[in-house]
């Protein structure tokens, strides 16, 4: 689901951040640390549905039988909180103390907006000159 090199030019991060996440922390890891009792085997009842039994496996990712929600930690975080990707990577940096940078970097301005800035620049110069 997501690219380990893929760059998001309007967020400004490097994709391959929930690549780590995923290598540090299982779904499993994560349910259990959210309150979800996983049994033998590492089936749970479902969070994501009204469960009585039962349907959901966990290990690295998660699968549940009677909904077919399916994913990895990331995805469990987002369906478990209603998170977006990225708030969700940041809840489980901060939950499991990860030495992980979240550095975001603002999106690098078009040479179109920086000729739109230096057209204004040069006109009040020039306004303030005569």
């Amino acid at each position: 689901m997501y690219k380990e090199k893929y760059f998001d030019a309007r967020k400004g991060i490097q994709m391959n951040l929930f690549t780590e996440i995923k290598s540090a922390v299982s779904a499993k890891e994560a349910a259990i640390f959210y309150g979800v009792k996983v049994g033998r085997g590492g089936m749970a009842c479902c969070p994501f549905h009204s469960d009585k039994h039962p349907s959901m496996k966990l290990d690295n990712r998660f699968h549940c039988f009677g909904c077919g929600a399916d994913g990895d930690v990331i995805n469990f975080v987002e369906r478990m909180f209603g998170l977006s990707p990225l708030d969700a990577a940041r809840k489980l940096i901060a939950d499991f103390h990860l030495n992980i940078d979240t550095y975001t970097a603002s999106p690098p301005k078009s040479a179109k907006t920086n000729k739109h800035n230096n057209e204004h620049t040069t006109y009040f110069v020039i306004c303030f000159l005569v």
